[in-house]
């Protein structure tokens, strides 16, 4: 909030509280240029320094101006913002909140027929153009802090410039901002005119960690706090931290320091799930030196007096799509340079301050110059679905001033799909214009409208509140979550958590606490967020509260509707591995409730690892009947016949299998009937030794050799060479008709080898690669055929006289190789040249055979 501090001045007039704020608010000086920018045009940008006055001033000029005829609305992109900079106008208008000026956020709404001044948040904002895209009785807008450049804020501005340059050119906008890249805005705004206003900062020094810390960062932060407090004798102290945990830590570790040191400081949080009167307590002044320990929320839009030193963790929770949940989600990440620098600045608004850095200087300079606008790192789903609803159908026809990917626009265009928003074309459907007309993300819409379908609105609401906030559970045993289970619940980890949230309601917490450990702060943010949901619940519920308010297991189908792209399939109930459509190793969480197999809805899908050691953990698991998941994904369902070997029956089965995506969900085995299939599961059977085909013997392997020979001898003729493919055929006909490896093992092979040649070609292969050749002394020899070898013959050397050449086949192509033997059937010579063998060896080997074997023949 801009501005001078809380200090209760009811009884100063308006005009004093003027005077004194002319005084001392920089914006002021320019309400000249403002008011004549608003009467001149319609658009105009203006940069001005945190503390200059701009949130809380420039909104009364425009109400009070002439020229702009209807309420003021502005745009803050923190609840606390809204509400707090509220108060603070409300109060130098001399108004009560709700009255003149009031505010509007997630969870509170203050605003009567009176409202003038109406600060909300972007969120907010969105939902009022939906349902008034006019926006009737409005007269100006103000976007405030748009450097945030959160994806609201970056739609809403395409959504008044598109309003007034068609059916609104009287709306006047202001988009402002302490750190904005004015020109850029400005020329998208069709050059409107820039106005800025320099600031009252005085210096402040910054120092960094020597070296990487190793404490945890609440520690650091209670080390900076007491070396503040030796070197600085005054001023408040403002502690960034990123979220509600650390602010705790730190609040614990600056309170010990205190106690030690007998130092009397008040130490308060602030955040944005503080209740009204905490927040308010962190802001206003105190008689006490204040130690502010706070979210980023204290970085803008709202200004602590008195703080002189900032000690900053340098990390922030920042909007991210979070992938186990495919939702929007805070994640805690390292600050840019540009927000370090807006940090560093509240200690010198009022006298020279230091900053207090709990990183190093070499970690600053690797640090990013400017945070990423929110367009480019959270999923565009509902904005997509927002801009449907709008009748803009397409990113192209959006007038964005920072387009998203074709990426992200295909990923958020797919996501609607599936949840049933639009149609193939990308259309918006009816359901999808139900679910837009809620504040709440597409899945989550879904949920609620199928809650409502159900008859269980409030259930399905307090279930996407689960589905969407952090988990509140820090530890609990398997058993006491159980417990909190009403009797015919499904064992869910999702429906336990709303029993407990309703136990901690109701204040039941302490028979629970000693074996149930939560977070206060994620219960109290989850307890509001399911209180708005069920709100908006009530809106689209056709049939009142329902009839089945307590049924879990629709409460569960509700969460299917919006999350059908998580539902898994556990085949076993005793091992925790699952299948998951896309990825290749998945289990279920350990510290899952869930003791069931069959389908499961996990709203966290976590992924960890890479490459081949990548691994999705399930969490967040419900269990779901298949027949429900059949209703919400039946093109997910598909019927699979298929024959397999059956090893104890050493025959074929055929197979008839329900498959949700990859994974087998039911089977049913049965005998084979004869079919290709059938041929094909006998045929690898044989392949692979399992089934020996009693015929298929050497005749068969050389009637084989023999072919493939002559098909290499004479390659003109085109014979088959029996390939593997060819091989192939031919054992299908072999076991044509069979089912089982019984029928099949005696059945002759070498007719089916040899028809698949005509018989013109059997006729070749027989005359140019016999089985024997006639010896002149009237031996037949065997000859033996291997492919890429010589043909090779085997006989006694009293067999080969006479002959004096070397036998031949192929038609006198290709010479035998000859394996002579002696009378003991030894070799005793390998040779292609049987006439060099009779003139050159010969005779000197018939000596010694003579002298060993007199009784033969020699010749």
């Amino acid at each position: 909030m801009s501005g001078v501090g809380h200090r209760r001045i009811h009884h100063r007039p308006r005009e004093a509280v003027s005077d004194t704020l002319s005084c001392v608010l920089p914006v002021l000086t320019i309400r000249e240029q403002i008011l004549a920018a608003v009467r001149n045009g319609n658009r105009f940008v203006l940069t001005a320094p945190t503390g200059s006055g701009k949130t809380t001033q420039v909104p009364q000029m425009l109400a009070a101006c002439d020229a702009v005829r209807g309420q003021v609305i502005v745009l803050e992109p923190r609840r606390l913002a809204a509400r707090m900079t509220a108060r603070r106008v409300a109060f130098e208008m001399g108004s009560e909140v709700g009255a003149v000026v009031g505010y509007q956020t997630r969870f509170e709404s203050r605003i009567s027929a009176a409202t003038r001044v109406r600060f909300v948040t972007e969120g907010v904002f969105l939902r009022l153009m939906q349902d008034d895209p006019r926006l009737g009785g409005v007269g100006a807008v103000v976007l405030d802090e748009f450097h945030e450049r959160s994806i609201d804020a970056d739609l809403a501005l395409g959504l008044l410039r598109h309003l007034q340059e068609t059916a609104r050119p009287d709306l006047k906008l202001a988009v402002m901002s302490a750190t904005l890249d004015a020109d850029r805005v400005a020329a998208y705004l069709g050059n409107a005119p820039r106005l800025s206003v320099s600031g009252r900062l005085y210096p402040v020094s910054v120092s960094y960690l020597d070296r990487t810390p190793t404490k945890p960062v609440w520690e650091l932060a209670a080390d900076a706090l007491e070396r503040v407090l030796d070197l600085d004798p005054v001023g408040d102290v403002l502690i960034f931290m990123p979220g509600a945990f650390e602010i705790d830590r730190t609040i614990e570790s600056c309170a010990a320091i205190a106690r030690r040191r007998g130092d009397d400081l008040l130490i308060v949080p602030l955040h944005g799930s503080l209740p009204p009167a905490e927040q308010d307590r962190a802001v206003e002044p105190a008689e006490r030196r204040k130690i502010i320990v706070a979210t980023n929320v204290a970085e803008t839009s709202i200004t602590i007096e008195g703080v002189r030193a900032v000690i900053d963790a340098g990390t922030a929770r920042i909007h991210r799509v979070d992938p186990k949940r495919g939702l929007n989600t805070l994640r805690v990440e390292s600050i840019s340079r540009a927000t370090a620098d807006q940090r560093t600045g509240r200690a010198g608004r009022v006298a020279p301050g230091r900053c207090i850095r709990l990183w190093t200087e070499k970690d600053h300079h690797l640090r990013l110059a400017y945070a990423d606008a929110e367009i480019a790192r959270v999923d565009l789903a509902e904005p997509t679905l927002r801009l449907k609803a709008l009748g803009i159908a397409n990113h192209a026809e959006f007038p964005w001033f920072e387009p998203p990917t074709m990426q992200m626009i295909d990923r958020a265009e797919a996501c609607l799909r599936m949840l049933g928003a639009t149609d193939e074309t990308g259309a918006i459907s009816d359901l999808g214009r139900a679910m837009a007309r809620m504040p709440a993300e597409p899945r989550l819409a879904r949920v609620l409208v199928e809650g409502a379908r159900r008859g269980c609105p409030r259930l399905a609401a307090r279930l996407a509140a689960i589905a969407a906030e952090k988990d509140f559970i820090v530890d609990a045993s398997a058993t006491a979550l159980r417990e909190v289970l009403e009797r015919d619940d499904p064992v869910s980890d999702v429906l336990a958590r709303e029993r407990l949230l309703g136990v901690w309601e109701r204040g039941r917490m302490r028979d629970l606490t000693h074996r149930i450990d939560v977070n206060p702060v994620a219960m109290r943010e989850c307890s509001q967020a399911a209180e708005q949901l069920e709100r908006i619940a009530a809106r689209v519920d056709a049939r009142g509260s329902g009839q089945h308010e307590g049924d879990g297991a629709a409460g569960i189908a509700s969460l299917l509707a919006g999350f059908p792209d998580h539902v898994a399939w556990r085949p076993d109930r005793q091992r925790p591995h699952c299948h998951l459509e896309g990825r290749r190793r998945v289990t279920l969480d350990q510290k899952s409730i869930v003791t069931s197999d069959g389908f499961l809805l996990a709203l966290e899908v976590r992924e960890t690892g890479g490459g081949d050691d990548r691994l999705a953990t399930l969490s967040m698991v419900s269990p779901i009947p298949k027949e429900t998941v059949e209703a919400f994904l039946p093109m997910r369902f598909s019927t699979v016949v298929e024959t397999r070997w059956n090893d104890a029956s050493k025959a074929v089965d055929a197979i008839e299998e329900e498959r949700f995506g990859g994974a087998t969900v039911a089977s049913t085995a049965r005998p084979a009937k004869p079919s290709p299939a059938t041929e094909r599961a006998l045929v690898e059977k044989i392949k692979d030794g399992t089934i020996t085909l009693e015929h298929w013997n050497e005749t068969v392997e050389q009637w084989i050799a023999r072919v493939r020979c002559v098909a290499a001898w004479f390659p003109e003729r085109g014979l088959i060479s029996y390939t593997d493919d060819e091989l192939d055929v031919i054992r299908h006909e072999i076991v044509s008709g069979a089912t089982r490896a019984s029928e099949v093992r005696s059945r002759p092979c070498i007719d089916a080898l040899r028809n698949a040649l005509s018989w013109n070609e059997q006729e070749l292969v027989r005359t140019m690669a016999p089985e024997h050749v006639q010896l002149k002394r009237g031996f037949r020899m065997r000859i033996d055929y291997q492919p890429g070898s010589s043909p090779r013959g085997r006989a006694k050397i009293q067999d080969f006289y006479d002959e004096e050449r070397t036998p031949t086949v192929a038609g006198g192509r290709v010479p035998l190789t000859l394996e002579i033997t002696g009378p003991n059937h030894r070799p005793l010579q390998v040779t292609s040249d049987l006439a060099n063998f009779w003139k050159t060896l010969y005779p000197e080997l018939r000596n010694e055979l003579r002298r060993r074997y007199p009784k033969h023949e020699w010749r």
